[in-house]
């Protein structure tokens, strides 16, 4: 399998924008005024912008979460190849000591 560290990096960096944007929106959203409208829309209406709001910051979460992973990726990848690098030194070293 192959994984190339940097394309990865730029994807967690990708997800880290739209969890951003999301949490934004959430916020945008959760302060939209619902004081001119009537008061039987108005109750309506908080309710809507109340559940847009826990929908936008619910799905940047998720993608901070998507962003967390493939930063563990990276970080468990580039560990298994440091660690398969030094069982190669020390193999080189025990063949060389046999000959």
């Amino acid at each position: 399998m192959e994984v190339v560290p940097a394309s990865v990096g730029e994807a967690s960096r990708r997800w880290d924008d739209k969890h951003l944007a999301l949490r934004s929106a959430s916020e945008g959203i959760a302060g939209a005024p619902t004081g001119g409208f009537t008061p039987n829309v108005s109750g309506t209406a908080a309710r809507f912008t109340a559940a847009w709001s826990r929908f936008a910051a619910d799905s940047g979460e998720e993608c901070e979460g998507r962003a967390e992973s493939l930063r563990s990726v990276i970080a468990d990848f580039l560990a298994t190849d440091d660690a398969a690098y030094a069982d190669v030194v020390a193999l080189g070293g025990y063949l060389a000591e046999r000959r």
